[in-house]
């Protein structure tokens, strides 16, 4: 998610700037960080391998449109709640970060990306930024993001664009997205138990998703499978030899779609 190829080149030292720039990338161990008093207008920061004391100095420092940050060891990620009109920010790789900050003080936030954050497990917190257009949710290379659960953002109605991948569930549950009314494009793994998908397809049937079907075609075929069934623990199968059992997981995620339509018919009379 991280787009690391847009980043200008690192500032080893501020007091080589002259002009104040529009976008800048620092470095935790960037010299003279004291400079960025005079330099609090620039628009885009990027920040990389920053500790606590680090992080804290230039966020108070520097009030970005967009803020990156890559490689933090920083636990207490409050000193965000300073960044009042910020629109947009990108956190990857945080080793240490175990709770949110207080998002209700982002009062312009529209877009925000936490990706690998290890110890992460409450989401509380994003219930309070309902400014909030676009989420992503990601795990890491070799960390998966395990989250309690989902319920925190059914708050956040006014978003349009939501990503979670490499993510575990702990309730299993996607139900707290059902009320995403807004939503127009969802991006999810397949890790959730086949009726949960189902349900969302109901609940949200103008939202773009491609697990909203009983199965996909894959692009490339895995030992000769080109299909992936829809649910958790559900199999790969091959489009031409496995036609019986593919109508059997097609009529599945037919009959729970149409429990739920049942259930939202009973629920509007």
């Amino acid at each position: 998610m991280f787009p690391i190829g847009e980043r200008p080149d690192f500032i080893v030292d501020l007091n080589q700037i002259e002009n104040v720039p529009s976008e800048i990338a620092i470095q935790g161990k960037t010299k003279n960080l004291e400079r960025l008093k005079e330099l609090s207008s620039i628009e885009k920061l990027w920040l990389y391998t920053v500790n606590q004391t680090e992080f804290d100095i230039i966020v108070q420092y520097v009030k970005p449109k967009i803020f990156y940050v890559y490689e933090m060891r920083v636990e207490d990620l409050s000193s965000l709640e300073l960044l009042s009109n910020t629109e947009r920010i990108y956190l990857c790789w945080n080793t240490k970060a175990s709770k949110l900050w207080d998002l209700s003080k982002n009062a312009n936030l529209k877009s925000l990306s936490i990706e690998d954050f290890k110890r992460l497990n409450d989401l509380e917190p994003l219930q309070y930024c309902r400014t909030l257009e676009e989420l992503r949710l990601s795990g890491g290379i070799w960390n998966t993001l395990k989250i309690d659960t989902l319920e925190p953002l059914k708050k956040l109605t006014n978003l349009r664009y939501l990503s979670l991948t490499n993510i575990r569930v702990k309730d299993e549950s996607l139900e707290p997205l059902t009320h995403l009314s807004k939503l127009e494009e969802l991006i999810i793994s397949n890790q959730f138990p086949t009726e949960e998908y189902a349900r969302l397809s109901v609940a949200l049937p103008h939202t773009k998703c491609d697990y909203f079907q009983p199965y996909v075609k894959l692009n490339d075929s895995i030992d000769g499978k080109d299909i992936m069934v829809i649910g958790k623990r559900k199999p790969f199968l091959n489009s031409l030899t496995d036609v019986n059992k593919l109508q059997k997981y097609e009529e599945q995620f037919r009959s729970f779609q149409e429990k739920y339509k049942e259930q939202l018919k009973m629920k509007d009379e």
